[in-house]
């Protein structure tokens, strides 16, 4: 659903796919992607719209896949 609604969209989007590793690295509460500011991931996949250095939106594991909800992060 994820690549789907990035490849429909009009806009030049850039997907970066980072790798967590296997469940008993990504659970780890120190792992990178977890404790680096910018990111603070707690569970994935994570969809974060960035600007330059801006957030301007993010879609958490339990939302990242609803269709409607990654075309509304995508327009912003």
């Amino acid at each position: 659903m994820i690549y789907k609604k990035l490849e429909a969209s009009s806009d030049d989007i850039a997907l970066l796919r980072a790798y967590v590793g296997d469940r008993k690295t990504w659970r780890n509460p120190k792992h990178p992607w977890r404790v680096e500011p910018r990111f603070m991931l707690t569970g994935v996949p994570t969809l974060i719209h960035w600007d330059n250095d801006t957030v301007k939106g993010r879609l958490e594991d339990y939302e990242a896949h609803l269709e409607n909800k990654i075309e509304t992060l995508v327009e912003k």
